[in-house]
């Protein structure tokens, strides 16, 4: 681990030494959250997993595994970047590049049918400037449980390995040299200049559609997107009771979780919205078939996607708040890049719904609130004590002031009227059939999901609660009593007809047969003039196929003083 870094320092001072002057380019690299250590079962035979330096023997195929918790959750494995890794992206960049593509055949060399270009450019293995084992993560599909409501399909975590444990960025020193009277140092300035591109631009590793292995350079530079395609930069606040990859808390546990907000749970959350988007305007072949499109698929054919998606971290993260019961806090910035016309017309009026009706991660579909659970003691009695439940999310997003014309950040949605929901749907669904035409169909019958649709959900404004229940600037909370804490779509939904069943409220059934609310409620911190409160919740509520209990739920909400209809399905007077 100690002889790579080493190796770069030297062939430096081996070319200052030669008077090679400007055949050898170095600079450091930041992984800013985790790479992706190739696949299971068999990481160590994957990249980014060191072979010959010593970090102990590890034969992954040769181990026997249990459950999660019984993991290790480091492998002593030190992890790096092969030189051929970095070679193949810059390869994949420059090809989609025609103004590069023949420089690059060129430089980096090419095989044909008939004929081999030996390149002029070595690349080498770039190596974190301190030893790091790989450490263990988890992907825990929910789409079949959340979007469908199969109780039978709640999510298993995957397990798998990545260099970097989320916690801080790790710096990597990266190295190229042109070899000696094939190559001019213009030409190791321009390689250099693809590297910084190109790394910034696809990151590293397995899975970096959805934000693993992504990179930056310590220089400023400005990364040029995919031709055609367009990025939307959001800046993000997440109030949570807690998001968590392979290390949550349980009581059984010997190790103490800790709080983590990953990518995934932001592409999870996108690409169920979009689902739930394509199943109001398609069957559900054509809607899985298109998702895999915008999205990429495995099965039952792999399909690499268009969309990606990349989460940076903010100053605070992970803060946990200063009194009980505990939640945490996450600032950041959301990076969604796709082709020109799909992020404009198809996902940013998406994600404009998303970010209306529900938040990110765990907890969801509620409002950060407090909630009292029942605790049985050991001599029979009840102990009730105070936890924290759901979330609060803020998106940002910069734009031009029409009189200073200056870019300021303002809140990505929509304002609460209904004209306004119906015409971003509208338009949405124009999109939608000029690109998919022949797959779209506005006729189709109920189905037992999760569908986003004017036929198909209903979406409504109520008052309450009276103020924020979170101090944000001290981070704590402002309000003390639970029942406070709860807008007048959390009361409807905690009364004993809707609480714990399935049809509407879902039931957790404390990790067993479990199932999903049809019911999301978000909290916007926009003042009800008439009931004087300086809060609202949105209620959207998943009609699904026809089902008693949620028509129920409908006209109660319907039914509350002061809510105020927005989209989707009226209730019936």
């Amino acid at each position: 681990m100690y002889t790579a870094p080493k190796l770069v320092e030297l062939l430096a001072k081996q070319h200052e030494k030669r008077d090679q002057e400007g055949l050898f380019k170095q600079g450091t690299f930041r992984l800013s959250w985790r790479g992706k250590v190739g696949s299971s079962p068999y990481p160590d035979l994957e990249t980014i997993v060191s072979a010959g330096e010593p970090c102990d023997f590890w034969e992954w195929n040769k181990q026997d595994f249990g459950q999660i918790h019984e993991r290790l959750r480091e492998l002593p494995l030190n992890g790096y970047i092969p030189a051929s890794a970095i070679r193949g992206i810059v390869r994949t960049w420059a090809r989609k590049r025609p103004e590069v593509r023949e420089k690059m055949f060129e430089l980096l060399g090419n095989q044909t049918d008939d004929k081999i270009t030996s390149g002029k450019i070595e690349f080498l293995d770039a190596w974190t400037k301190e030893p790091n084992k790989l450490t263990l993560d988890i992907v825990n599909p929910q789409e079949k449980f959340q979007v469908f409501h199969d109780s039978n399909n709640q999510g298993k975590p995957l397990p798998f390995y990545t260099l970097g444990n989320g916690d801080k960025p790790l710096e990597f020193t990266v190295a190229i040299r042109g070899i000696s009277g094939k190559a001019s140092a213009e030409d190791v300035n321009e390689v250099w200049g693809w590297i910084e591109q190109s790394l910034s631009l696809y990151g590293v590793g397995s899975r970096t559609a959805s934000g693993y292995g992504a990179m930056c350079s310590s220089e400023k530079i400005s990364i040029k997107p995919e031709p055609e395609y367009a990025v939307k930069e959001f800046d993000f606040k997440l109030y949570s009771q807690g998001c968590y990859g392979a290390n949550p808390p349980t009581k059984e546990s010997k190790w103490q979780g800790n709080p983590e907000l990953r990518p995934s749970h932001w592409r999870g959350w996108l690409r169920s919205w979009v689902l739930r988007f394509l199943l109001g305007v398609m069957s559900e072949n054509d809607a899985q078939k298109t998702l895999g499109e915008l999205f990429g698929a495995i099965e039952p054919e792999q399909k690499q996607g268009c969309v990606r998606i990349n989460m940076n971290q903010g100053k605070v993260w992970g803060e946990k708040s200063s009194d009980s019961p505990d939640f945490f806090a996450w600032h950041g910035n959301l990076v969604v890049t796709a082709p020109k016309d799909i992020l404009i017309n198809i996902i940013l009026p998406i994600i404009r719904f998303a970010v209306m009706t529900g938040g990110v991660g765990r907890g969801w579909r509620r409002p950060l609130h407090m909630f009292e659970m029942e605790i049985r003691q050991k001599d029979g009695g009840i102990k009730h004590i105070k936890a924290s439940r759901g979330c609060h999310m803020i998106m940002m997003h910069k734009v031009k002031n029409k009189d200073s014309q200056q870019m300021e950040l303002k809140p990505f949605g929509f304002p609460l009227a209904s004209e306004e929901w119906h015409k971003m749907y509208d338009k949405w669904l124009e999109a939608a059939k000029n690109h998919w035409g022949n797959r779209v169909n506005e006729n189709l019958l109920p189905i037992s999901a999760e569908v986003f649709s004017p036929k198909t959900c209903a979406v409504y404004i109520v008052p309450s609660p009276k103020s924020e229940p979170v101090d944000r600037q001290n981070f704590n909370w402002s309000i003390k009593k639970s029942t406070e804490t709860r807008g007048e779509g959390m009361n409807l939904i905690y009364q004993p007809k809707y609480k714990r069943k399935s049809d509407v409220g879902g039931d957790a059934a404390g990790g067993g047969n479990a199932h999903c609310s049809w019911v999301s409620i978000k909290r916007v911190n926009i003042p009800n003039q008439e009931q004087e409160t300086k809060c609202q919740e949105i209620v959207c509520l998943f009609l699904g196929e026809e089902n008693n209990l949620r028509s129920q739920f409908l006209a109660d909400l319907s039914g509350i003083s002061s809510s105020k209809y927005l989209f989707g399905v009226k209730a019936q007077q």
